[in-house]
């Protein structure tokens, strides 16, 4: 998935920069960092305005090598600023929460960034409130749609004009990963995801549904164990925690989790 997300990351900064571009936009960024910019026209794409604050990524809370979506969206806008000849941004919020992403956007905007990638559910009300304060931008955002989050009041969801939402079929994934675990002979499965969002759970559902539909049709019984981490970082206790499973009799773990994930992974 990490290579897809990287491929379509690319795909859509080449496209919000050929609309820069066709929209013969004549502001002058804000050269915060003092680098010269690259203002030549070798992107290929007929705009001539890019340059080396034009493209940012703010991380959730994971880091750009995490393996999971900072990662593969990091990749995708650095190699498409590696072909064009200019640098790619990144800036790390502080803690999680919107207030955070959207001064963490406001800084990129105002360094001149013109296509801003955020990588993960969590962003989703931060871009809903910047497509709006921010018109001139354009906005990745990855796995989700920008909403509100407000389920059980009033929920507001807008995909702005100047914003691409990536979407996965998480359950597809997961499903496949249960049930090639269970056809390869593994029936003591167990299920760490990162945080409870939605991304998240139908990874995780989508996993026991498939090791189900494996066990139904080989004919055995499967268990597994299923938990949340309630991070996306990695953990020195979510290695401990993997291991005591597998002392315990699990198999196969599958960790939805971002950075935590790369924990888990180190006690196989």
């Amino acid at each position: 998935m990490k290579k897809l997300l990287k491929l379509l990351v690319i795909f859509l900064v080449t496209i919000a920069l050929v609309a820069c571009g066709a929209a013969n936009n004549n502001n002058t960024p804000n050269n915060g960092n003092n680098e010269t910019p690259n203002n030549g026209n070798n992107d290929g794409t007929g705009s001539t305005d890019i340059d080396d604050n034009s493209l940012y990524l703010i991380t959730d809370l994971g880091t750009i090598d995490d393996k999971s979506f900072n990662q593969g969206s990091w990749e995708g806008m650095k190699q498409y600023a590696d072909e064009v000849g200019v640098k790619a941004n990144y800036l790390q919020p502080s803690e999680q929460s919107d207030s955070a992403y959207l001064a963490e956007i406001q800084t990129a905007v105002e360094n001149g960034a013109k296509v801003v990638v955020t990588p993960g559910f969590l962003f989703a009300n931060a871009v809903l409130q910047a497509q709006e304060m921010y018109k001139d931008v354009y906005f990745i955002l990855v796995d989700s749609t920008p909403n509100n989050g407000d389920y059980e009041g009033t929920y507001v969801e807008e995909v702005g004009e100047k914003t691409v939402s990536i979407l996965y079929k998480e359950d597809q994934a997961g499903f496949l990963a249960g049930y090639a675990a269970v056809k390869e002979g593994f029936t003591e499965l167990g299920f760490m995801g990162g945080l409870a969002v939605p991304a998240v759970i139908r990874f995780g559902y989508g996993f026991v549904a498939g090791a189900n539909h494996a066990a139904e049709e080989v004919d055995v019984d499967v268990n597994v164990r299923y938990t949340y981490l309630n991070s996306f970082n990695p953990d020195p206790q979510f290695t401990t925690m993997a291991t005591s499973w597998y002392k315990s009799g699990t198999e196969v773990i599958h960790a939805a989790a971002g950075g935590a994930g790369n924990s888990v992974m180190a006690a196989a």
